[in-house]
């Protein structure tokens, strides 16, 4: 195996970018300018951000407008000798490690938007680079000391032939090129066989007592559970990433409605009723439960998302992809073709978003990823009554053949929680709406850049709008959204009690935090995520989706509460705690029931409306899935007049939102968060709102 497919790491500037860098220091004394603040200017001007807007930032972080306006003039007189963005050339240059065609990057571009001539004329100049200004190829035959390598592609050589040599010794099985079926094994033959050896294996015969072999079919379904509501996936068949985007094709239907469309659609990819949409935990379908046996290996007392009902017509795809834990799928109708591969071959499967590869099985495009032709890829077909076992890292694409039916499970009786370090690489199309932040880095094409986030870290953070915490797949995501700051910097908030949380529930927890410097109730964007909410909206979508939760929940007080539940309106999450929240920003409704708090804030988002105003939570259209709980002080704020309780008026107003709870504090006011603190109130509440 070798490293061709890794993530590439360039260091240092373009040729180009060192010569503008030698200029603009040489201009350093007549400019006044820091040299962090010219890299910076490069940086930007390279990716092609308007100059305006540049100036606009530097004198909003405290640059002279003359000092900003002549280094930025000083740039425009600079020549440039290719006209194409580092993001591109970096690209372009990570593709030719990969072996991908001249012809495919070039095509690929020019789909982009890129004039033919230049894309060719990019492939060619980068192409002929030295191999010394790239990370090197890792290629174990070739005759070159470890010494001349780098130390990240001598450790990741080391890695990938230790995974080379298990796979030759995983060959000498006897069932290498097929999985083993068995029969009533005992739990502990499976677990030392099997689940501690992360091997794959078919279970038959186990399912001959199941209720649901002899009564589950479409027509039992919408004669039993039809009006019953459903989460179903739509319009897959636009979108070749129709899994890693998952959330934008969610639907909620009848079942009878989707039971006619799955038996009268015919073969099919584009509608699927698939995993983590939680049907089994709802009270309306529990009772298809009862026609469940579950084998002794798993626990049964361990359901909560833990448990998947899976419903779709012949012809739907699962793509490529490992799941982060050991799984378990018992067929009870039609049949699927599985193909496997064993984690083995990771290093060769294109692996660039999270647990999503880029082959597609049905067709695999050896010209675009040859290093697959490297790979054995096992297949079977499960048979209605038999079980698979899915070992965590295993790679595997599913096809069903028939209408099916199936149930999965990962409430195993053994550990089944594991870390893994996800990448997350652009493999093709570098966006073109490149954003710029307002400090002194520019803005990542892709948002998603966690790190192990600390107590200190997050406060001693005075600069970035949002962080993102270490990724656990398949678990709780909490997006955090904080309130005003009048003076200082806004801090982030609940990441200490979310830190908490994760003790006393015994398991870890996704964080996003997100802060808000206008202090503008988010209206005018997040730093680091857009300029406006659709697109701060659009970006949390796409770390949801690269993060793959198991469940998201919005959280925040006053102004991160409005945010909260607009956002989780929006995104169409699963839940929202929002406490003290507003329900509205309109000056004349404030004055109308003496809520002049923050009457100045609404007051300039009216004088200066934003690109897209959402002044009031009521007029938010989305599904009915989002359960939102908005706890509230029932005593008046020391600086309101009267006895008039101001959030009493605004939660009563959120109460007519879809599956909207209140739970109202007699002992505390708009500082609910801080009562409940102080009263060591919190954690119980959060613990039970989150995990039942």
């Amino acid at each position: 195996m070798t490293s061709q497919n890794r993530r590439i790491i360039i260091s240092g500037l373009t040729a180009e970018q060192e010569m503008l860098n030698q200029k603009l220091l040489n201009s350093s004394e007549k400019l006044s300018l820091s040299s962090e603040w010219q890299n910076w200017l490069i940086e930007n001007h390279q990716l092609q951000i308007p100059h305006k807007q540049l100036i606009e930032i530097m004198v909003k972080e405290g640059v002279n407008r003359q000092i900003a306006t002549d280094a930025v003039n000083f740039l425009l007189q600079q020549p440039t000798t290719l006209q194409l963005s580092p993001e591109w050339q970096q690209w372009i240059q990570e593709n030719q490690l990969l072996n991908v065609p001249d012809k495919i990057l070039v095509e690929t571009m020019v789909q982009k938007g890129i004039a033919l001539q230049m894309a060719n004329y990019a492939v060619k100049v980068i192409g002929t680079k030295k191999k010394s200004d790239l990370v090197q190829k890792i290629q174990p035959q070739a005759n070159k000391s470890p010494e001349n390598k780098s130390v990240e592609s001598q450790l990741l050589a080391k890695l990938e032939s230790i995974l080379a040599i298990q796979q030759q010794l995983r060959e000498l099985l006897p069932y290498q090129n097929k999985i083993e079926r068995r029969s009533h094994i005992s739990k502990q033959e499976f677990l030392e066989k099997y689940y501690a050896t992360n091997t794959p294996i078919i279970l038959t015969e186990m399912m001959e007592n199941w209720t649901a072999m002899s009564s589950w079919c479409p027509e039992y379904l919408k004669t039993n559970y039809g009006n019953v509501e459903v989460e179903i996936q739509t319009g897959r068949n636009n979108d070749p990433e129709y899994e890693i985007n998952s959330y934008h094709h969610k639907k909620t239907v009848n079942l009878s409605e989707y039971v006619d469309m799955v038996v009268n659609g015919g073969e099919t990819n584009d509608y699927y009723l698939v995993a983590n949409n939680g049907n089994l935990e709802r009270e309306e379908l529990k009772t298809l439960l009862n026609d469940i046996v579950f084998p002794d290996f798993l626990n049964p007392n361990d359901l909560k998302q833990r448990i998947f009902f899976w419903f779709g017509p012949a012809g739907t795809v699962t793509p490529l992809h490992h799941d982060p834990l050991n799984l378990m799928m018992a067929h009870v109708t039609g049949r699927k073709r599985w193909r496997l591969i064993s984690p083995n071959y990771t290093p060769l499967l294109y692996n660039y978003i999270g647990v999503f590869s880029k082959i597609d099985l049905e067709q695999p495009n050896y010209e675009k990823y040859p290093l697959f032709k490297q790979v054995k890829v096992i297949e079977t077909v499960l048979e209605p009554g038999e079980i698979i076992f899915i070992p965590v890292g295993w790679w595997h694409q599913v096809k069903a053949l028939d209408v099916s039916l199936s149930v999965s499970f990962t409430n195993f009786d053994f550990p089944n929680s594991y870390n893994y370090q996800n990448p997350s690489i652009r493999d093709s199309q570098p966006q073109q709406n490149l954003t710029v932040k307002s400090t002194f880095i520019t803005e990542n094409l892709n948002p998603l850049n966690p790190s192990i986030l600390t107590y200190e870290t997050v406060k001693n953070n005075l600069t970035d709008g949002y962080l993102v915490d270490e990724i656990f797949p398949n678990e709780l995501l909490i997006i955090s959204f904080g309130f005003v700051a009048w003076e200082g910097v806004p801090g982030f908030d609940f990441y200490g009690r979310t830190k908490k949380l994760e003790q006393l529930a015994n398991r870890p927890i996704n964080r996003i935090l997100v802060r808000d410097f206008e202090n503008a109730w988010y209206h005018r964007g997040v730093r680091g995520l857009g300029d406006s909410i659709d697109e701060v909206r659009d970006r949390i979508q796409q770390l949801i989706t690269k993060i793959a939760p198991s469940r998201v929940v919005t959280i925040g007080q006053s102004m991160g509460g409005y945010a909260a539940i607009l956002f989780g309106k929006l995104l169409d999450v699963d839940q929202v705690l929002a406490f003290g929240s507003l329900s509205f920003l309109n000056s004349q409704k404030a004055i109308e029931i003496a809520d002049t708090r923050w009457l100045s804030v609404m007051e300039n988002l009216e004088a200066n409306p934003p690109a897209q105003c959402y002044f009031d939570l009521l007029e938010l259209n989305s599904s009915n899935k989002t359960k939102i709980d908005i706890f509230y002080g029932q005593k008046p704020d020391p600086e309101t007049p009267g006895n008039i309780n101001l959030d009493d008026i605004h939660a009563q107003r959120l109460a007519t939102l879809p599956n909207c709870t209140l739970y109202p504090d007699a002992e505390s006011g708009h500082a609910i968060v801080k009562h409940l603190i102080d009263h060591k109130l919190i954690d119980s509440l959060l613990v039970k709102s989150l995990f039942g």
